[in-house]
């Protein structure tokens, strides 16, 4: 038998452009994606055998068939056309339904983490792989700060990056994907493409922080403002909806800074809140 275990990160989207709704129903878009040190915890067991199973704990998730990690289990196994018995252990950290990327994280780990034990495949074999499963998977397998366009499967890493501090609240209210996505109003006049050079170099001066979901967010959430507007009467200057919601972060350069705000808001019995670091690459443990 053989054994792995990783830290599956979360991320945010420091900035997100949704350019144009596609003939086949998908969104293209423009982000700055960066993975966080708010981890969910993945052990694979790999063996003699046949069969996917999944044993969850901490936060509620999907199971079987709906579950991104099983999806990416069997298409991994599949694609290396090889049977094997695959245990998944999933500790649950990251919120469901925040924009937080947890689902896609997993996924992505498995298929790293698999890889790690078969060696079946190539990075660039799994970016094509991981983007079948979803938009944020591909960003995940190389797990570093990264533009991303289309619909999640070109992916630019990003070198010297800032490793930013974040402040991250969740409202304790999940919200669909697909549904935010479906409230956003293309505009008479369509987005302009955004320059990555200049997009990326305006991170190393300032925070040129933008979401074009957030008023399909606002549609569906109204409160959410309220939760904005906690981080502004702190001090923060630099407030986002993280994807499609319905995590809000803010954003420093200064570790202090974000401690300070994670202090005064850590007790409270209205929303969960996370300290977290822009880190990059993947974190495996020992066995």
């Amino acid at each position: 038998m053989s054994f792995v275990k990783l830290l599956s990160p979360a991320k945010v989207n420091l900035f997100l452009r949704v350019l144009q709704k596609r003939p086949d129903g998908y969104h293209e878009l423009q982000s700055i994606l960066q993975p966080v040190s708010l981890f969910d915890e993945i052990s694979l067991s790999v063996e003699s055998g046949e069969g996917v199973s999944l044993f969850p704990s901490g936060r509620d998730m999907p199971s079987g068939k709906d579950n991104l990690a099983v999806a990416a289990c069997r298409l991994y196994l599949e694609a290396a056309a090889v049977r094997k018995r695959v245990s998944i252990a999933i500790e649950k950290n990251i919120p469901l339904g925040a924009g937080l990327g947890g689902g896609s994280s997993n996924a992505a780990a498995v298929l790293v983490g698999l890889n790690k034990v078969l060696g079946k495949f190539t990075d660039a074999e799994l970016l094509q792989m991981a983007a079948s499963l979803g938009a944020d998977v591909p960003f995940f397998i190389r797990c570093t700060a990264s533009f991303v366009e289309g619909v999640g499967e070109k992916v630019s890493v990003l070198s010297d990056f800032p490793l930013f501090h974040y402040v991250i609240l969740f409202p304790r209210k999940s919200l669909s994907t697909r549904e935010v996505y479906a409230g956003w109003k293309q505009p008479y006049r369509l987005p302009e493409r955004a320059d990555p050079v200049s997009l990326v170099e305006g991170f190393r001066g300032g925070f040129p922080i933008e979401n074009g979901l957030e008023e399909a967010v606002f549609g569906i959430f109204p409160d959410i403002f309220s939760f904005r507007e906690i981080f502004r009467s702190l001090g923060a200057r630099y407030v986002l909806v993280s994807g499609s919601g319905s995590s809000v972060f803010s954003v420093f350069r200064k570790q202090g800074e974000a401690e300070q705000i994670y202090e005064y808001l850590r007790t409270s019995s209205e929303f969960d809140v996370f300290l977290a670091q822009g880190i990059s690459g993947w974190h495996f443990l020992a066995d």
